[in-house]
């Protein structure tokens, strides 16, 4: 009687550019979340240092050279080390992009999200260089801001769907091996408070356009009341907070898969303390600080409320179950769950 020969352990070249959804995978997923709210979160440090035009121009830092000078400062040490992530955040989404050109046949979803989010950063360069060369204009660097929420909202639907096809415990929370019918409530709330949530977000830039801590001391603001505009960036707020409670509520009586709800709690902790964090930043004068952490914050609802997105789109539309499903019977049959 023989012996069953044994099993080989993937080549380097398997690890890196595997055929099935991996541990690798998913660290990328994970990665490209984390290094896109990265350059959020530096990207906030160099308005409030005052160090927005630390590089006077782009692509180069200056007219002479490509890097930062001595001369130039903290302020140029500052910018030219947010344009240096930006590299980052490009090595990470060409290593996802690598990753999964052999599933690109079976899992063409994480196939173009990763070769969207390869295009972002080209593009997110570009416009990063155009608001130095407008001088941060503030609804330029709103745009700015905005190009990189859909940078982590894409990472986050890309780090959410390999786990979904590759660990059974995501596969159980979200129950998606049940058969239920169209659930036309479950997708529309979905739907609606991604909308509503894009709405708080861009209100945001609006506010902060319109504060003090432009990046530099030569740079336009938006003309809008400070107190007007923040009272309006606070009905969508609230109303957000008002739909999540509902959309809980509904989840438990529904009997929506225990993810969603789990999804809903991890929203509202950070509204709770983004709000905490706004409302104590309007009564203090901004201090830039807490405008940081507000920022934060912001990076941390995008992702959030995406992954709720993603799920209740995904469970309560039967094609996208199916589909959904059908990889990860792939998956499961390649032993990788």
């Amino acid at each position: 009687m023989s012996t069953p020969a044994p099993a080989t352990s993937p080549s380097w070249v398997d690890r890196l550019i595997p055929f099935n959804v991996t541990a690798w995978v998913r660290r990328l997923g994970l990665a490209s979340v984390l290094v896109n709210l990265l350059l959020v979160i530096t990207g906030g440090l160099v308005r409030l240092t005052g160090s927005g035009l630390g590089c006077p121009t782009w692509p180069r830092c200056t007219d002479e050279t490509w890097t930062n000078v001595p001369a130039m400062g903290i302020h140029g040490f500052i910018e030219f080390g947010n344009r240096t992530l930006t590299g980052a955040v490009g090595i990470v989404a060409l290593a996802t992009f690598i990753a999964v050109w052999r599933l690109r046949g079976r899992y063409t979803d994480l196939f173009y999200i990763s070769l969207a989010l390869g295009v972002g950063v080209i593009v997110q360069a570009i416009v990063g260089g155009f608001s130095v060369l407008v001088r941060l204009n503030p609804w330029m660097v709103g745009v700015h801001f905005m190009l990189s929420g859909i940078m982590i909202a894409m990472a986050s639907i890309f780090y959410a769907r390999a786990r979904r096809y590759s660990l059974r415990s995501v596969i159980e929370s979200e129950r998606l091996s049940d058969t239920p019918g169209p659930d036309n409530v479950q997708r529309a709330l979905g739907f609606v408070i991604a909308v509503l949530s894009t709405v708080v977000v861009y209100m945001g830039t609006l506010v902060t356009g319109t504060g003090p801590h432009s990046g530099d001391a030569s740079s336009a603001r938006h003309a809008f009341n400070p107190e007007t505009v923040t009272r309006f960036h606070s009905v969508p707020v609230w109303a957000l907070m008002i739909l999540l409670v509902v959309t809980f509520i509904l989840a438990k009586k529904r009997l929506w898969a225990p993810a969603v709800s789990k999804n809903i709690v991890a929203i509202f902790v950070v509204m709770l303390f983004q709000g905490a964090i706004g409302y104590t930043q309007y009564f203090t004068g901004s201090p830039s600080s807490l405008v940081w952490l507000h920022l934060v914050g912001a990076g941390l609802l995008i992702a959030t409320v995406t992954f709720l997105f993603e799920r209740m789109v995904v469970l309560g539309t039967p094609a996208l179950r199916q589909l959904a499903e059908s990889r990860v019977d792939i998956a499961e049959a390649n032993g990788i769950v």
